[in-house]
């Protein structure tokens, strides 16, 4: 049984080095081609935990009826407490807002009028989910909805212009890691039919002295795993050495770098080779 194992690893290997020339050009363009891959991966990942700091920044500035009372005003905060997404909420006294009126238009409210018209507030820090879920205008519509509240500002424009293009950005990832993972099943399929052709003699003797297809269709599945697992090394030191690029002039100009992440890259590594295999099986399933 081992003597069997071994025969069919050694002989997979062999068929790689017979066909060196198409073996070499086959890992190249799959290091090509993944090391997109790899590379837009990393950039979404670095992107994403950006647009993570971004939105942990995001906040509502919420004023409510002027009838509101500031036991009212407390409820209320309660209840968008309660909501999705809401990491915290703040609320602004009268007396606090009026502080806040003397230092942003440098005069008392209370020498330019004999009261305090200034309503109750509050500040509410949104939680950003870790995924792409986050819909900030529905979570404003919510809130606007309660009884009570009167306004609600915030950014509006940098926060939808930013979870947009998050959006679109992660869209185009994902269809073009899609695409290029398909373009390498396409590629390790034709090249084992490339040496399915070349070894037809052979592989017609081993059907005449009885070896089963399973024992045939081996060695060249065990090809293209070896050629996938070769093709994402080369694409993972692309893409390595490509971020290194990026950052050693990235330091020129600012103290932020990319982040290179190994585990993303080692998972994307065994991706490569998932698909190689689907690539060696489709190609053995359709001409064997």
């Amino acid at each position: 049984m081992i003597d069997k194992i071994l025969y069919l690893f050694s002989d997979g290997i062999r068929s790689l080095l017979r066909n060196k020339i198409t073996t070499f050009a086959t890992i190249i363009a799959i290091g090509i081609t993944s090391s997109f891959v790899m590379i837009t991966a990393q950039l979404g990942e670095n992107i994403s935990k950006f647009v993570q700091v971004i939105r942990d920044q995001y906040e509502f500035q919420i004023f409510f009826d002027e009838s509101i009372n500031e036991d009212e005003a407390n409820e209320i905060n309660l209840i968008i407490n309660s909501f999705n997404n809401i990491k915290s909420t703040r609320l602004i006294s009268k007396v606090e807002a009026a502080k806040i009126f003397n230092n942003e238009f440098g005069e008392n409210i209370f020498e330019i009028l004999d009261y305090n018209p200034l309503p109750f507030a509050s500040v509410i820090e949104i939680s950003a989910p870790r995924d792409n879920s986050l819909d900030i205008n529905f979570l404003s519509k919510k809130i606007k909805k309660i009884k009570g509240v009167d306004e609600i500002r915030f950014q509006s424009k940098l926060v939808s212009f930013i979870e947009r293009y998050y959006e679109l950005s992660f869209i185009f990832i994902t269809l073009l890691s899609s695409a290029i993972l398909f373009a390498t099943v396409i590629i390790i399929s034709n090249t084992i039919r490339l040496t399915i052709f070349a070894r037809r003699d052979l592989i017609r003797i081993l059907k005449l002295v009885g070896a089963t297809n399973n024992f045939i269709k081996f060695p060249f599945i065990l090809e293209g795993i070896i050629e996938g697992i070769f093709g994402s090394l080369i694409a993972s030191l692309i893409s390595y050495l490509t971020f290194q690029a990026i950052n050693y002039f990235l330091l020129i100009f600012s103290e932020h770098v990319l982040i290179w992440s190994f585990g993303l890259n080692f998972l994307l590594v065994l991706t490569i080779i998932f698909f190689s295999l689907i690539g060696s099986i489709r190609s053995v399933k359709k001409f064997l």
